[in-house]
């Protein structure tokens, strides 16, 4: 792995009172536990926040600034929300500013109200998005198809990286007998059974979260990626939440993952080591 992934994490005064400092993150996998109300949730939103400049967010959360460092010293992204509220860099910061994802699975942002159907939720529509949307500078799977329109001698691998990446999901789906496949005549996403075709928006919300999360690392395209995920295992079934750091590897070994759980199945297949507990991250 290059130089892009966070190392530390500083806040200072979160809530007015609470100065946090976590150091040493592991370039792979960190695991971020404690109880609710802990603060876990509060320091994802404000990395991602910090790291994809987006400084309205920053302005929202109560703490007066904020160092996300890589493992070069001189590399930080400042935040100061309180003042000025803006976000400055030093070194070269861009190095892992394009390249990260942020997954809150069990309340996904609708990010094109236009776009949803009376009877699909967040969730649904987001998946599509990631799936179906077309257009300059999206990152969608049919974005990802169009390339062997580009460039024609790609298809071979194009076909053959979908293809180890739907046995991937077939895998996963195996016990509820459903295979996934491309409707060529419909250009859309489907599972079959023995006796039916299934559409994305009728697969239950745990499937759809677990797509979700496949889906956006499966089209990091094994780059170097920062993804943070709040509470992923919800509504995922115990098999699903047991698997999903080591299925993210495989998808895409480049990339750090920094996760906020409260369940044990997530670390609990040989994980223990990369756990952080949120409180012992408070430094006064």
């Amino acid at each position: 792995m290059t130089t892009n992934y966070i190392k530390r994490v500083e806040i200072n005064k979160l809530w007015g009172k609470h100065d946090i400092v976590w150091n040493n993150l592991n370039p792979d996998v960190n695991i971020l536990v404690g109880i609710n109300g802990s603060g876990k949730t509060t320091l994802l939103r404000i990395i991602y926040a910090a790291i994809s400049r987006d400084e309205k967010s920053i302005a929202n959360f109560k703490f007066d600034s904020a160092q996300i460092q890589n493992q070069n010293n001189w590399h930080n992204i400042n935040t100061t929300p309180k003042n000025k509220k803006s976000i400055s860099s030093v070194g070269y910061a861009d190095e892992f500013i394009n390249n990260f994802e942020f997954i809150s699975t069990f309340d996904v942002a609708v990010s094109d109200k236009k776009g949803l159907g009376q009877n699909e939720s967040p969730l649904t529509n987001e998946l599509k998005k990631i799936i179906l949307e077309v257009g300059k500078g999206t990152n969608s799977f049919t974005e990802y198809r169009l390339r062997i329109t580009q460039a024609i001698e790609k298809a071979d691998e194009i076909n053959k990286q979908i293809s180890i990446f739907f046995s991937l999901i077939d895998r996963l789906f195996k016990n509820t007998g459903k295979k996934i496949s491309i409707d060529y005549t419909s250009n859309r996403i489907v599972f079959n059974t023995d006796d039916k075709v299934i559409e994305i928006e009728d697969l239950s919300s745990g499937e759809k979260q677990l797509l979700l999360i496949l889906f956006k690392v499966f089209l990091m395209d094994k780059k170097n990626y920062i993804l943070l995920m709040d509470e992923p295992e919800i509504s995922l079934h115990l098999g699903w939440q047991q698997d999903l750091i080591m299925t993210i590897q495989e998808l895409n070994p480049n990339c750090q993952l920094i996760i906020a759980t409260h369940s044990p199945s997530i670390f609990g297949k040989g994980w223990g080591d990369k756990l952080t507990f949120m409180e012992k991250l408070f430094i006064n």
